[in-house]
């Protein structure tokens, strides 16, 4: 059976498992770790400009620029483990990665718009592709996530 519950330990569980490139993720865990990372990257944003930590907006830009570096860390084996769900390689994942890290790096100031654009773009695909139906059952990364332990069964081998 199917557990459907959206509890804030399923919110948390990407950060518990931030370099895990095995097994299976769902997407309620996807949604949480979105659904954090963006509170705590608006509140570290709102903190530095109330408490007038910055004294430029560069600097708060840095700031807020560490906090989400860290927000970011779990989100590669986050994304392996989805595609994995999908019954994908994680080298699905390699879109999401490398496009953030170029952005991160001033890649936009070299990159032409039109560079800059279809990777943009490819980004945005792969994301939506994180929340696409994943396998139901077991498959070749592990039991399915969704099923409580005791319903797991073991992946068909051919």
């Amino acid at each position: 059976m199917y557990e459907n519950s959206f509890t804030f330990t399923k919110m948390l569980a990407a950060y518990t498992k931030p370099h895990k490139l095995t097994g299976r993720s769902t997407r309620t865990e996807l949604l949480g770790y979105l659904i954090i990372s963006w509170l705590v990257a608006t509140a570290a944003s709102r903190i530095v400009l109330i408490a007038g930590v910055a004294t430029s907006v560069d600097l708060d830009l840095a700031s807020v620029n560490v906090a989400n570096l860290v927000m970011w860390l779990p989100f590669p084996a986050l994304a392996v483990r989805r595609f994995h769900d999908q019954d994908k390689p994680g080298w699905w994942a390699v879109p999401l990665i490398v496009p953030t890290i170029i952005f991160w790096l001033g890649g936009e100031q070299v990159l032409a718009r039109s560079v800059a654009m279809a990777l943009s773009l490819i980004y945005i695909a792969a994301l939506v592709l994180l929340f696409w139906k994943p396998t139901d059952g077991a498959n070749r990364y592990g039991p399915d996530p969704r099923l409580d332990p005791e319903d797991w069964e073991e992946p068909a081998t051919e």
